[in-house]
């Protein structure tokens, strides 16, 4: 890859990273945590990235938890929103079928159900975890409604096609 291309791609993830963490960032609080458009962001970089994606996710991602106050997460937000950026980019890489993409975002919506839910459990004991899986399902529809718009359109712009390979 040349050294342009590389530049290239250290903006995109340090932008995507940004878009991750301001739209994480407006959020909509309720009981237990909040709703957010990050994740939808988190699919529109990997449209753009591919696997890369995994790293602006996981740092946009971390970022929003400790500027939330929610600092405890930050570990287990790393790691879960890093491996939906990854396993996203990677399985979006080449497919643009709708049905796929919806598939994939569903699937990585339940990589952040499933990996809040056994963090939760580690902290506060099962029955601590389960109150917050529907809300965390609920975030994750949100998540794949947005993303249903955006990986699309994402898709769309020549500049992960030209440089990004």
């Amino acid at each position: 890859m040349k050294a342009g291309n590389r530049t290239i791609r250290l903006v995109l993830l340090a932008l995507t990273a940004s878009l991750i963490l301001l739209t994480t960032l407006l959020y909509i609080p309720m009981g237990i945590g909040y709703y957010h458009l990050g994740d939808g962001f988190i699919f529109a970089a990997a449209a753009l990235l591919g696997p890369y994606a995994g790293i602006s996710a996981a740092i946009g991602s971390i970022l929003a938890d400790i500027f939330s106050g929610y600092l405890i997460y930050a570990p287990a937000t790393a790691v879960i929103k890093g491996c939906m950026g990854f396993v996203s980019g990677w399985m979006l890489k080449k497919n643009h079928k709708f049905m796929t993409i919806v598939l994939v975002l569903l699937l990585c919506e339940a990589i952040m159900v499933g990996g809040y839910f056994i963090y939760e459990s580690c902290l506060y004991g099962i029955a601590g975890a389960v109150p917050s899986l529907i809300p965390n399902a609920l975030q994750g529809l949100a998540g794949i409604v947005l993303g249903a718009i955006m990986v699309p359109l994402t898709k769309k712009i020549p500049l992960g096609n030209k440089y990004l390979k």
